[in-house]
C-alpha cells in the first residue's frame, strides 16, 4: 500500500471517528413532564441531595470565592455546580437571585435573548412563588435558535435560607407550550440556586444544573466538548458577575 493510500484510509478513519463522536455517540431521552405532575416537596429533596453530593465534586475552575465543579453523575449529561461567597447582603442577593429566574409579567428581553412568564401562582399578597416561564436564545444563521420552559418554585425555609428548585415541563393540564420557530428546546434537568447567610454579614450562593441541549449532538459531544467549552464557562462567567455586583467593597 502506498503512503498515500494508506493516508487516505488513516483520514477516511478519523473522518469516520469524529462524525460518530459529534453526531451518533448516544443520545438521551426523558419522558415528558406537564406542570401539574411536578411534586414540589420531591423536587427540592432531590435537589438539595445533589447540592450536598456535589460539595464532593473536585474543583474545575475557581477564583477568589468562587468555586466550580462537574461532574457525569447523575445525569446522562454534565452537571455544573457552582459556590460564591462574599461579605454582603442577604437580601440583595436573594432579590438577584430571583430576578436571575423570575422575568416578571411581561416579556423580558436581553441581548439575543428573551424571556417570559407563561403561567404562576402566586401568595395571598400577589407574590409569585411557582411560575413557568420560557427563555428563547436567538442564535444568527447558520446556528440554530433555542429555548427551554422551566417551571419554578421558590422556597423560604427560614430567614437566613432561599432556595428556588426548577426542572422542564412540556405541557400544562396537558396543553403543549406553542413551540419557538426554527428553535431546538432545551432540557433543563431537576436543578437548584440556593442562597445562604453562613454567618453574619457574610453570604454564599450555590447552584447546580444540568442542561441537555439536544438538538442533533450527540450525548458524548455534549458531555465532553460543549458542556465544557461553553456550558461551564457561561455559569463560572455568571458566578463572577454575580460577585463583583453583590461583595460589599473591601475599605
Amino acid at each position: 500500500m502506498t503512503i498515500m493510500k494508506t493516508a487516505a484510509l488513516l483520514l477516511g478513519v478519523v473522518l469516520m471517528v469524529l462524525v460518530w463522536f459529534v453526531f451518533l455517540a448516544g443520545s438521551a431521552t426523558y419522558p415528558d413532564v406537564d406542570v401539574r405532575d411536578v411534586d414540589r416537596d420531591r423536587l427540592f429533596r432531590q435537589t438539595e441531595q445533589l447540592l450536598a453530593e456535589s460539595a464532593d465534586w473536585p474543583a474545575d475552575l475557581t477564583d477568589r470565592g468562587i468555586v466550580l465543579a462537574t461532574s457525569l453523575a447523575p445525569y446522562p449529561v454534565r452537571t455544573v455546580r457552582y459556590s460564591v461567597e462574599f461579605d454582603g447582603d442577604l437580601e440583595k442577593a436573594i432579590a438577584y437571585v430571583k430576578n436571575e429566574n423570575y422575568s416578571g409579567k411581561t416579556r423580558r428581553e436581553k441581548p439575543a435573548k428573551y424571556e417570559e412568564t407563561l403561567w404562576e401562582k402566586d401568595d395571598d399578597t400577589g407574590r409569585p412563588t411557582e411560575w413557568v416561564r420560557r427563555s428563547v436564545h436567538i442564535a444568527p444563521r447558520p446556528g440554530g435558535n433555542r429555548d427551554a420552559v422551566v417551571v419554578y418554585f421558590e422556597d423560604r425555609p427560614d430567614p437566613k435560607t432561599y432556595r428556588i428548585a426548577c426542572q422542564s415541563v412540556e405541557t400544562i393540564d396537558g396543553k403543549t407550550f406553542p413551540v419557538v420557530e426554527d428553535a431546538v428546546r432545551f432540557k433543563v434537568l431537576p436543578s437548584m440556586y440556593k442562597v445562604e447567610e453562613t454567618a453574619p454579614g457574610r453570604v454564599r450562593i450555590r447552584k447546580v444544573e444540568a442542561v441537555d441541549p439536544r438538538g442533533s449532538m450527540s450525548t458524548l459531544m455534549n458531555n465532553y466538548f460543549l458542556s465544557i467549552v461553553f456550558f461551564r464557562s457561561y455559569m463560572f462567567d455568571q458566578a463572577k458577575d454575580m460577585r463583583a455586583t453583590l461583595a460589599r467593597p473591601q475599605a
